[in-house]
């Protein structure tokens, strides 16, 4: 795995905001942020750090399992993936 450096920026909200160098392939790539430590308490990092567990309800409904819609059963999720990258490569 090749890697870069790049300089970003974490908004208010939360958001990561980068800049990345023309021409680099699509795909998945793995992010490591490095916060300068003269900005951070270990108190307020600890607390960003901080894990908060959802059961999956709360996970559905915060709209963080991808897709699933709570009226749906595995396998009809399945097969929606199914037909809905079907229908992306015929594209």
């Amino acid at each position: 795995m090749a890697t870069i450096q790049v300089h970003g920026n974490i908004t208010e909200q939360g958001q990561l905001e980068v800049e990345l160098p023309a021409g680099l392939p699509a795909g998945e790539a793995r992010i490591t942020i490095e916060i300068p430590a003269a900005d951070w308490t270990s108190e307020e990092l600890a607390e960003a750090l901080k894990i908060q567990p959802l059961t999956g309800a709360e996970m559905i409904a915060a709209g963080l399992a991808g897709g699933w819609k709570i009226d749906e059963s595995g396998a009809e999720w399945v097969d929606r993936q199914r037909r809905e990258r079907r229908e992306q490569r015929r594209r």
